[in-house]
């Protein structure tokens, strides 16, 4: 297997990923950079990473290209090898659909306990990180939409002030965007009906019961995966996982 050549993010890689450096610590610049790449499908699954070319290509050290891999790593989206290369992989239907199941009850049980005041207030935040979501939908990025799907879930988990329902949240938090590349990979799905997915929530948090708002988030997280028809998951499989 070819290494695959890293798709510079901004320029030169030695300039792009220090231009960030004002916001970000060095590790976490480059495993952003790494990780849009990744999401976007500039770095398709299967795609060698090689920890000394990549440093080399962005003009940072083999510690910190290791260092953001780990991260990587830790959110699904590479496995490492110890031989100093990773491969940029895909979430299992089987991981998908434990970690839909877990943000389901985590969400909805959250959601129902919101009071009608934390409700009310909660509305035009998720409108506003629908429209961020539509940007990024129109632009094809990837690594955007899955911005505004954390920042719109996250604005839900933590409007209630629970804070200890909010760290477990985050606990699976961290693998969304392996998760949304998996599903829109397996299931053929287009960025632009991500924000179509998402409206059936706000409306329930808006004007639906406690059982109303439960069942939109279990069809947003378990029913749309079920009814995907079978034949399309068969074709995505016997492609590697890749649209």
């Amino acid at each position: 297997m070819m290494a695959q050549t890293l798709v510079q993010p901004t320029g030169s890689g030695r300039q792009g990923v220090r231009a960030v450096l004002e916001h970000e610590s060095l590790p976490e610049a480059v495993r952003n950079a790494l990780r849009r790449q990744i999401l976007n499908n500039e770095l398709p699954a299967g795609a060698r990473l090689v920890e000394a070319t990549i440093a080399s290509d962005l003009g940072v050290s083999r510690a910190t290209v290791r260092e953001a891999m780990r991260g990587l790593s830790s959110e699904g989206l590479i496995e490492i090898s110890p031989r100093r290369h990773s491969v940029v992989t895909r979430m299992s239907e089987e991981d998908a659909d434990d970690v839909c199941f877990a943000r389901y009850v985590l969400e909805a049980g959250i959601a129902k306990s919101l009071t009608r005041e934390e409700k009310v207030g909660l509305d035009e935040a998720l409108a506003a990180a629908l429209d961020r979501m539509d940007e990024a939908a129109e632009q094809g990025d990837m690594q955007g939409v899955v911005e505004a799907d954390v920042h719109f879930h996250g604005l839900i988990v933590n409007a209630s002030g629970r804070r200890r329902a909010a760290e477990l949240w985050s606990t699976v938090n961290g693998q969304i965007g392996a998760l949304m590349r998996a599903s829109i990979d397996r299931q053929h799905l287009a960025l632009t009906a991500a924000r179509a997915r998402h409206e059936p929530v706000r409306d329930a948090l808006r004007t639906g019961t406690s059982r109303q708002i439960e069942k939109a988030i279990y069809a947003h997280y378990v029913t749309d995966r079920d009814t995907v028809p079978a034949h399309v998951i068969a074709a995505a499989a016997a492609n590697g996982g890749r649209a």
